[in-house]
């Protein structure tokens, strides 16, 4: 998901975590303090913050939990960038139609929220499939 603006980016970050996103990752995960070239711990969605005003390196998160339309996804990553927001799972049982929905309405609310969304791997074909998919959502 990039954004443009970098406010709406941390604003997007954090509504995951208005939607009962927890911090799984090994650790508790760090960022990278660029002025003090050491760790601190991740504290939670301001964090993302620190990223698109250069303070902080981009971080990745694991994030469980999250509850979107009545569904809890299995676990995401979450890689803050200046201007992005990287979404990433683990295919297997835990996903099914309803989770596959309920990922759809969380990426079409992020869009929502000034994300545009991008998958240039998938290819012109399987990326517009996956846009309309994302529309019917």
């Amino acid at each position: 998901m990039r954004y443009s603006n970098p406010n709406k980016l941390s604003i997007a970050f954090e509504f995951l975590f208005a939607n009962n996103a927890r911090n799984v990752t090994a650790g508790g995960g760090y960022l990278w303090i660029k002025s003090l070239q050491k760790e601190k711990p991740f504290t939670g969605g301001g964090d993302a913050t620190l990223v698109f005003c250069e303070s902080a390196d981009p971080f990745h998160v694991v994030l469980a939990a999250i509850t979107i339309a009545n569904y809890t996804l299995p676990d995401l990553g979450v890689l803050v960038m200046p201007s992005s927001l990287k979404v990433d799972y683990r295919m297997g049982s835990a996903w099914g139609a309803s989770e596959v929905n309920a990922l759809l309405i969380l990426l079409k609310e992020l869009c929502g929220l000034g994300g545009t969304l991008v998958a240039p791997w998938w290819g012109a074909e399987d990326e517009h499939e996956f846009t309309a998919a994302l529309r019917r959502a």
